[in-house]
């Protein structure tokens, strides 16, 4: 490569740390919990847990870009951001899920949207997605642009229906016991789980002892005792979270 390409090369690279540097420091402004992701990947770079309790000052987002100048930008989605995200993917009916939905409760309010480049997870703009594309914001509903817009009730039920469990028969839950799930199906399956036994009164520490002990005896293969805790852990401050708002309604 000649200096001329090599310089060219730099160029880019600084450009592209700047651009992420800048947009994870303007959303930790926001009060959100970002974390540095593998280039053109969706994959965190370092172990990312405590980013669910604790958000990155600035200097640590700082020292991130500089050791990765192309890292992909990723937000922590929950209380730690006071962050909802609703997946909206054509591939799968999304657009089609939606239009029912606000058909029956009303259309959504204005608030913050992105688009992906076909992703699924939470990777944040301006981060460059596997396809090459980059992730943007959609025009003039930047989060600068937006306030975020507070979550519908009928959506937050929906939520915690889902988490809990109540929509499943007892039937769902015995199978689901006895045979486990493979490997695509254990984290939400694990939350649901989590939701299900917290809703009906089990403890906390006992709900995630019985969840240790289910994924490796029942999942195929079984996560990492560090990956079900941290999973069991965000579901039981969601479903604190809304037993608190239940009993002050």
């Amino acid at each position: 490569m000649n200096g001329q390409g090599s310089r060219q090369k730099d160029s880019r690279s600084r450009k592209s740390r700047e651009t992420c540097e800048a947009a994870a420091l303007a959303y930790q402004q926001l009060g959100w919990s970002v974390i540095p992701l593998r280039h053109g990947e969706k994959i965190p770079i370092l172990p990312w847990q405590e980013y669910q309790d604790r958000r990155a000052n600035e200097d640590e987002i700082r020292a991130w870009f500089k050791r990765w100048p192309r890292a992909n930008l990723g937000i922590v989605t929950g209380p730690i951001s006071g962050l909802v995200v609703l997946d909206v993917d054509p591939r799968h009916g999304g657009e089609e899920s939606l239009r029912l939905w606000s058909e029956r409760h009303g259309p959504l309010p204005a608030t913050a949207e992105a688009i992906t480049g076909r992703g699924g997870m939470v990777v944040a703009p301006p981060s460059i997605h596997p396809s090459g594309q980059p992730y943007v914001w959609k025009p003039a509903h930047a989060p600068t642009d937006l306030a975020l817009a507070p979550l519908p009730q009928w959506l937050r039920q929906r939520l915690s229906a889902q988490v809990s469990g109540r929509g499943h028969p007892l039937a769902y839950w015995r199978s689901l016991a006895r045979g486990g799930v493979a490997e695509g199906q254990r984290n939400s399956t694990i939350a649901s789980f989590a939701g299900h036994l917290l809703w009906h009164g089990v403890d906390p520490e006992v709900t995630l002892e019985l969840l240790l002990a289910w994924n490796r005896e029942r999942c195929q293969p079984p996560l990492d005792d560090e990956e079900v805790a941290r999973v069991v852990a965000s579901i039981t401050k969601l479903h604190k979270r809304d037993s608190t708002d239940e009993s002050e309604d």
